[in-house]
């Protein structure tokens, strides 16, 4: 069906958008500001120009039909290049302007989001940030549907309508309770660590599935009594003495300085995750997204230089415009 072939009220659209995503007309309206009865006059216009219902009300909301959700991928890609758009028109002086989705993995975003939107802010204080986490599956589905700008994702490098930039290659550490045997300079072995009580994150998280991966080619159980995705929910137990983990030094590095972990080296093998920068491909990249991305690598880079992310520099390459 084609649903985008009429011309619509771009505010309908990005009602639509706002209702789509929160299920609910009340909360539309808290976050737009707008009425109720106006939000629910534009959806009524909206399906009457489309000729189809979009949504299925019930007691506890609204949910998208499938015309709906048909609409809500295409939407989205229009509505963010419109924004792109009128970003790079308004350019005055070399300003930069506009907004910048950005997608990571749970590890990455706790390690790097804080630090480098900080510092990017402070030279385009005039962008819009927002950070979205999830596992590298649902990132590369949301850059697809050009829902997000640019991401940071592990492992791949393949992805329909994706472009990719490697970034770098990670080495990854057995973290147990402050206190315990072993630092930066010790190593642990991989049949070793699969002795001890481990703390992981689900069997959809990267991570996990290289861990198990390495176990079952060498042939050996895992015992993880406790699974956890939040970092920091995983650190809180590692260090409460209820198991240990696998992680990147970054996402531990001030808890190991102030001594609530310790964290050495895995050998035999030794283990680590590449990071790739990915934006999807057939949408130019506003200048907006296009500084972030610049920002993103200098700040990788500074954190390996300062010792906070250790691995193997990959950058340096930006993805094309």
């Amino acid at each position: 069906m084609p649903i985008l072939d009429t011309v619509m009220d771009l505010k309908h659209l990005t009602t639509f958008m706002q209702v789509a995503e929160l299920g609910s007309l009340s909360k539309a309206s808290d976050r737009l500001r707008i009425v109720q009865p106006a939000l629910s006059r534009q959806i009524r216009l909206l399906e009457e120009e489309l000729k189809v219902p979009l949504f299925t009300r019930h007691g506890r909301g609204m949910v998208l039909t499938h015309a709906g959700e048909l609409l809500r991928e295409r939407a989205a890609g229009i509505l963010r290049q419109i924004e792109e758009t009128r970003a790079d028109l308004s350019l005055e002086a070399g300003a930069v302007r506009g907004q910048v989705i950005l997608g990571v993995p749970p590890t990455v975003g706790d390690v790097l989001a804080t630090r480098l939107i900080e510092r990017f802010l402070q030279r385009y204080p005039d962008v819009r940030l927002r950070v979205v986490t999830a596992f590298s599956g649902y990132l590369l589905e949301w850059l697809h549907h050009s829902e997000i700008d640019i991401a940071v994702l592990y492992g791949t490098e393949q992805g329909a309508n994706i472009k990719f930039a490697p970034l770098l290659v990670e080495n990854l550490y057995f973290v147990s309770m402050g206190g315990t045997a072993g630092g930066p300079h010790d190593a642990i072995s991989f049949e070793e660590l699969s002795r001890q009580k481990l703390i992981l994150p689900g069997p959809q998280h990267g991570l996990r599935m290289l861990v198990e991966a390495e176990a079952r080619r060498r042939g050996l159980e895992l015992s993880v009594p406790v699974e956890a995705d939040a970092l920091q929910v995983l650190k809180g137990l590692v260090a409460k003495g209820l198991g240990a983990t696998l992680l990147p030094m970054p996402a531990v590095h001030q808890d190991v300085l102030e001594g609530r972990l310790t964290a050495c080296s895995v050998v035999d093998p030794h283990l680590s995750r590449k990071l790739v920068i990915a934006r999807p491909i057939g949408r130019k990249a506003s200048l907006a997204v296009q500084k972030f991305e610049d920002a993103l690598q200098e700040e990788v880079a500074e954190m390996v230089k300062e010792g906070v992310w250790e691995g193997k520099l990959l950058g340096g390459r930006r993805i094309p415009a």
